[in-house]
């Protein structure tokens, strides 16, 4: 099972939690691996009406500086993964946002791009409008999706087709993202799309466990909306089997997002199962995380902490995500040192969570 990070974000093949985007190698076809940076040498300035500012006191030292340094290191990476951490965190800080978006919206991986896009609607910054209206014609068919769904969200009335199409499209990857656009931009009107588009078909060959995992998508962001019939969908992917793993773990990170309450003790009772043994740790800590966000009082800090230190860079790359959002002096001790970790992901992971709670 693949640990999620952060807000989920990656560019992986996999299908995560938000968007399930392929990079791109300069051939066009799917690579995770010898990516050349897509970053230009000199890199792009932002808009001229984006104004970079100086940090607060707070802000220009210790470790918010330091989880920057990071970030910026990982905005000029070779690995697209690597920028997408970058492009995540530019949410939560505007100093970075300024310094990694101009150029994550040019970059040359249609995953980092689409990631670009979505952190600029969620900062709700109409200085990239310009850019958004370019990338409505961009070759990847979910950036373009990504660039209508950002600018109507900021307020422009465009056509929204590509979304639609997007939603439509018997490529799991599209699909994904689609989903996550709708759920995230969307609103009660697109409910009924999200339905059509969970009975449309894929590719043949699609994997089933891909299928099963993309229409979950489509039942996230319909929950996102209002759809009590999708929320129970939601809550009925925390009992998925144990083949189906990927499922529960993001319907434990998905209840936590929609701050379900009525679920929280099923959530804290999965990530005490976990920290006994009784069920995959990935799952727990998917669960200790949305735990910390509906009854942060009773998370299992502890657990996580120790989790945290765990062999594996991807459990300790999820630990540092989740420690963003546990409240607590001891969950923001670990973090910091997390900043120090061997593993570059695990560090990046890190400064995220670092800027996310520094907000």
């Amino acid at each position: 099972m693949r640990s999620s990070v952060s807000t989920g974000t990656v560019v992986e093949p996999a299908v995560s939690s938000t968007p399930a985007v392929e990079p791109v190698s300069p051939s066009g076809g799917a690579s995770n691996h010898g990516m050349p940076s897509g970053l230009a040498p000199n890199p792009i300035e932002p808009p001229t009406s984006v104004v970079v500012g100086s940090p607060n006191p707070i802000q220009a030292e210790g470790p918010l500086a330091q989880a920057r340094t990071i970030l910026l290191e990982a905005a000029r990476d070779a690995a697209p993964a690597m920028r997408a951490h970058a492009v995540e965190a530019a949410e939560f800080d505007a100093t970075l946002a300024n310094r990694v978006l101009p150029i994550a919206l040019r970059d040359a991986n249609r995953g980092v791009r689409f990631i670009a896009v979505v952190v600029v609607a969620r900062r709700g910054d109409g200085a990239y409008l310009p850019v958004l209206e370019r990338l409505r014609v961009d070759p990847a068919l979910s950036v373009r999706a990504a660039a209508v769904a950002a600018l109507s969200h900021l307020g422009r009335k465009v056509d929204r087709t590509p979304l639609a199409e997007a939603a439509f499209s018997e490529t799991p990857e599209h699909r994904a993202n689609a989903a996550m656009l709708i759920g995230a931009f969307g609103t009660q009107d697109d409910v009924r799309l999200l339905r059509e588009a969970s009975s449309s078909p894929f590719a043949v060959g699609t994997p089933e466990a891909q299928r099963r995992i993309v229409e979950f998508g489509l039942a996230v962001a319909a929950a996102e909306l209002g759809d009590p019939d999708a929320l129970e969908s939601v809550r009925a992917g925390v009992f998925a089997p144990e083949e189906q793993g990927e499922l529960a773990l993001l319907a434990c990170e998905a209840l936590g997002r929609l701050g379900d309450q009525t679920y929280a003790g099923v959530l804290e009772e999965r990530a005490l199962r976990a920290a006994s043994d009784e069920i995959p740790l990935e799952i727990g800590l998917a669960a200790a995380g949305a735990v910390a966000q509906l009854r942060p009082g009773r998370a299992p800090v502890a657990w996580v902490i120790e989790s945290a230190s765990h062999d594996q860079p991807l459990i300790r790359q999820q630990s540092a995500a989740i420690l963003g959002l546990t409240a607590g002096s001891e969950a923001e001790t670990k973090l910091l040192g997390m900043l120090q970790d061997p593993d570059p992901l695990v560090r990046a992971s890190a400064a995220v969570s670092v800027l996310r709670r520094g907000r």
